[in-house]
């Protein structure tokens, strides 16, 4: 019995060995690189008009995006399924559109059911096989057939030419997603869209903005940035044809690791 004991008390000092270098490799490998150069996005008009149909526009991203658009005056609809909840989003004064991203015939029937001037794309998670990929994809093409041609999508750092500006951690983590991001964003670009693509790296908690959010034509460049901040950007991005056709990576300078994104007490 003592033997088993020791034997148990042996392995459990290695589980915590184990978990105290993980913890140290994290640490090591989530550091940001930052880009020596800034794409400087145009101020936003001061009058709105866009009408923007947001899929992923429940998630904290996508809500994010809506509420930004809101304030600035542009007009909105939310593509949710039925099942979604919409709480976030009913006091912002935006219209929806109900379907499943990953049947084209829904994707497509929102597209027809607004004047729509641009399409903001914030499809993400694992809760479905192929979601980043197809659901994407869907979306591009439903543009296409529609004739909405200022198509954003919201990618991320480590997919395409950015794939070693993810620290290994983050690729083994999102070894599923990257693939199927890559996959979308090979696809937004033989579409003929006004595309623009946009990786953000980490996606730190809180909603209070810090402000400091830039974009980089430099694919090497990987660091955290809040929702806010990045909703901020996507919204500048709309605005600015000069990033039309581009990939810009998203980052705030300021922020050196990901739980530093904390709202102030």
């Amino acid at each position: 019995m003592k033997k088993f004991l020791k034997f148990l008390g042996a392995v459990a000092g290695l589980v915590v060995l184990l978990v105290a270098a993980l913890a140290v490799f994290v640490m090591l490998t989530l550091k940001p690189n930052l880009p020596g150069s800034e794409f400087a996005l145009q101020p936003l008009p001061a009058e709105a008009g866009r009408n923007v149909i947001v899929f992923g526009a429940t998630g904290k991203l996508g809500t994010e995006i809506v509420r930004d658009l809101r304030e600035h005056g542009d007009q909105v609809t939310a593509f949710v399924r039925a099942s979604s909840d919409r709480s976030q989003l009913d006091p912002l004064g935006v219209n929806f559109a109900v379907g499943d991203v990953l049947d084209p015939a829904s994707v497509q029937a929102a597209f027809q059911a607004g004047n729509f001037d641009a399409a903001i794309a914030t499809i993400a998670g694992l809760s479905e096989a192929d979601l980043d990929r197809q659901g994407n994809i869907n979306v591009a093409d439903a543009a296409v057939a529609t004739g909405v041609q200022r198509v954003i999508f919201i990618s991320t750092v480590g997919a395409g030419d950015s794939r070693e500006a993810a620290p290994l951690i983050s690729r083994l983590a999102l070894s599923k997603i990257l693939p199927q991001k890559t996959a979308a964003e090979e696809h937004f670009r033989a579409s003929g869209l006004s595309y623009t693509i946009i990786r953000p790296g980490g996606l730190p908690p809180g909603v209070v903005p810090t402000g400091r959010g830039i974009l980089s034509e430099d694919p090497a460049t990987m660091g955290f940035i809040k929702r806010p901040d990045l909703a901020r950007l996507v919204v500048g991005v709309l605005y600015d044809d000069r990033t039309i056709g581009k990939t810009l990576a998203a980052v705030d300078p300021d922020l050196q690791r990901p739980w530093e994104g904390g709202d102030p007490e």
